[in-house]
């Protein structure tokens, strides 16, 4: 199942009305919208980190996302604002408002803390990195400062990393997507309802069409596992093992090895190569990461 994830109904409007969902009238604490085929999930979660967190973390447990019988996605769609390095003044004229971005890092204001969603799958958005903070977005300097790097531009929303952490709990990091629409550059207060929608709106094909694609994939993964073999599956669990891997991270393991089967990669021969060279087996969790990091790199 894809779980779609919005904070504000106005974002969640344009999915209802096209993909025909229907409201579930047994949820009371969130507004849920399912589709007919049992394919799509929607949650409004309201604005902020706290109720993005239970809302994920409500939705995902009821519907048993993650769990081995199941091809799970979660998609976080909305608006945020934009940060350039402009000046006040010039501001207003760069901001990309209705430009929608995939994005390819999330950071945490209040923490600090920094996040990759595995962009696994082929899209055609263009990538941004997006910062989370506690409060509306007015001003530009505190976001840069604190995260230490520069950029020609961030987005910004109030969402995305406790959907990311919440989510992390059920699924793997190759199983979430954050797609955001630029509504305003600090001036938020004066963006409508009827705006958010209008923008969401004119992004719908694209959003719809990405969809569509992970409707397939996730499909014939259901249908047929390229490691249901158990030569394979016995070199999967042997992997496992060598990486020390948690459940997320042999869940996400699995979804690699399936993309390399798919797409001719010879991923045997690279295992054998690192098993070769003593990067495999690990010693500890802490190494397992690392060396599977260094997997993913030489896989794709």
């Amino acid at each position: 199942m894809i779980y779609i994830v919005t904070a504000m109904y106005a974002e969640a409007h344009p999915f209802i009305t096209r993909f025909q969902l229907k409201k579930d009238l047994s949820h009371t604490h969130f507004q849920v919208f399912l589709d007919g085929e049992g394919s799509l999930c929607l949650i409004i979660s309201g604005t902020g980190s706290l109720p993005a967190a239970a809302a994920v973390s409500s939705i995902c447990t009821e519907y048993k996302a993650g769990s081995s019988e199941s091809a799970d996605f979660l998609l976080n769609v909305g608006v945020c604002g934009q940060i350039g390095k402009e000046s006040v003044q010039d501001r207003k004229k760069a901001c990309q408002t209705g430009t929608l971005f995939l994005c390819n890092k999330i950071s945490e204001l209040s923490t600090g803390k920094t996040f990759y969603p595995d962009l696994l799958y082929r899209h055609s958005f263009v990538e941004a990195q997006i910062v989370t903070g506690p409060r509306p977005y007015t001003q530009i300097p505190s976001a840069k400062n604190n995260l230490g790097e520069e950029a020609d531009f961030y987005l910004y929303d109030m969402e995305a990393a406790a959907v990311y952490q919440a989510g992390s709990y059920y699924l793997g990091p190759h199983q979430m997507s954050f797609l955001k629409i630029v509504s305003d550059n600090g001036n938020c207060q004066d963006v409508t309802p009827r705006q958010i929608q209008e923008l969401v709106g004119q992004n719908m094909e694209s959003i719809s069409q990405y969809i569509t694609g992970l409707k397939a994939i996730l499909r014939e993964e259901s249908q047929s596992d390229i490691l249901q073999s158990r030569p394979a599956q016995a070199a999967y669990e042997k992997l496992c093992l060598a990486l020390h891997c948690s459940s997320t991270m042999a869940g996400a393991l699995r979804q690699h090895l399936r993309y390399c089967a798919l797409s001719g990669v010879d991923y045997g021969s690279v295992v054998e190569e690192m098993y070769r060279e003593g990067k495999l087996p690990c010693k500890d969790k802490r190494e397992g990461k690392q060396c599977f990091e260094e997997l993913k790199k030489r896989l794709l």
